[in-house]
């Protein structure tokens, strides 16, 4: 048998004490956390929950109305039925029904969460669907909602495009048709920058301030200038307060909102430079009370130039000659509705009903910028609107059904782009049923 050298023993040795060594440590650090683990646990340590989660819902409509409608997005979005258009022969062009499909409402949003910042909560949330942003885009992805927010223990500071403040989220109609209770209901997103205070210590009652712009939906600008013009170069923001109290049984609130827009840089001949504006101010109140078996829910709109809330009215422009600098007023217009709702879990039945008036402006326009006003011919004087609703729900599923019966009284407008003398009644009849899986 061949006998191993001195040197390769020894290189043995020295490997077989370092392997014995490190199975030593092992053991030895193996024993010591688990002592330390039976002894001393280590305290629990949250994740951090950052991140985006995703929502929103998968909807189509399917609608039946009685004859031609004022409406957008291929009649998905109502607002009332067209004036008659008599033929050689008499007959009224736009008796005429239609019926439609769609799923353009479907949607897709992210509710946002990361660290703090300043001191504050931090969230988001970025949402957008599928109805385009005019009749020409139907089936595009949009924008509907960028907003992030900074919350404190008493003080919100929010930014970026969202609802209106005169589009009350914890106080609007339950209807199911899209139109969401438009021309009753201010309908607006708006890029702003808003303030909510708490100012009690219960934190149930908060005063809300914004300075916003005009992008989603806008007034109406003369020709020549795009929808958001007016209001960009007038310079002064859309501004909003509102005082609302809220707890779990009982929504109200007020608030006054302020627009100042200059509709043109120059007007007349020669080209001269346009300064003058037209200042609007409106107001709402609004309530809700929830019971046990139904929750109520009212507002009142008075407002100046609610174009941009998708409301009838508007402005006016004036003007002494055809050379002369346009001047400009704006269209009054009132607003009610009122909506009742079950609190049922799987079957929700409904009631809304809603009025609007066209209360025109100050006389001698020459020219109208707005929805279903004008200084002459015909124009709304006032629309009324009762709709029933049942839903049914199971799971994330529902099932609607609703009949909207919206009657338009259309007349012939003075110069003020009032309605005065005799009017038809022009009525349309909406069946709608709709499919929503919300995820």
């Amino acid at each position: 048998m061949a006998i191993m050298p001195n040197s390769k023993l020894i290189t043995m040795k020295k490997l077989a004490i370092n392997s014995i060594f490190l199975v030593a440590a092992g053991l030895f650090l193996s024993s010591q956390q688990g002592l330390a683990q039976t002894t001393a646990p280590k305290p629990t340590e949250t994740a951090p929950t950052w991140g985006i989660k995703f929502y929103g819902f998968v909807r189509n409509d399917v609608m039946y109305d009685s004859r031609q409608i004022v409406s957008a997005r291929e009649g998905d979005l109502s607002l009332y039925a067209k004036d008659k258009a008599l033929d050689a022969n008499g007959k009224d062009i736009n008796k005429a029904p239609t019926f439609h499909m769609l799923a353009i409402t479907s949607r897709l949003g992210g509710s946002i969460t990361g660290p703090d910042a300043f001191g504050a909560k931090t969230s988001a949330i970025l949402e957008a669907e599928f109805f385009g942003n005019i009749d020409g885009d139907i089936n595009e992805f949009r924008l509907r909602h960028a907003w992030a927010k900074l919350d404190w223990a008493k003080t919100q500071l929010a930014f970026g495009q969202y609802w209106h403040p005169m589009f009350v989220t914890d106080c609007y109609p339950g209807v199911i048709d899209f139109n969401t209770g438009m021309p009753f209901q201010p309908f607006n997103r708006s890029p702003q920058i808003r303030l909510t205070q708490k100012l009690d210590k219960n934190n149930k009652t908060s005063l809300i301030l914004a300075v916003i712009s005009q992008r989603d939906f806008a007034s109406v600008a003369p020709s020549g200038y795009t929808a958001t013009d007016p209001l960009r170069n007038s310079v002064i923001p859309n501004l909003h307060a509102q005082l609302q109290y809220k707890d779990a049984k009982l929504v109200v609130g007020a608030g006054v909102d302020y627009k100042s827009l200059r509709p043109r840089l120059n007007s007349g001949k020669p080209n001269i430079v346009s300064k003058e504006r037209v200042n609007s101010t409106s107001f709402i109140g609004y309530a809700k009370v929830v019971t046990k078996p139904v929750t109520f829910k009212a507002e009142a709109v008075i407002g100046e130039n609610m174009t941009d809330h998708v409301m009838i009215g508007g402005y006016l422009g004036y003007f002494t000659s055809a050379d002369s600098v346009e001047s400009y007023d704006a269209t009054k217009t009132k607003a009610y509705w009122f909506d009742v709702s079950g609190n049922g879990k799987k079957i929700v039945p409904g009631l809304f009903i809603g009025y609007t008036s066209n209360d025109g402006a100050k006389s001698g326009g020459k020219a109208a910028y707005g929805r279903s006003i004008g200084t002459s011919g015909r124009g709304v004087k006032n629309v009324l609107r009762v709709s029933p609703r049942v839903e049914f729900i199971s799971g994330k599923f529902k099932i609607g059904t609703e009949i909207e019966y919206t009657e338009a009284s259309y007349g012939v407008m003075g110069n003020d782009a009032k309605v005065s003398g005799d009017t038809d009644k022009i009525n349309n009849t909406r069946i709608l049923f709709t499919t929503t899986f919300s995820f």
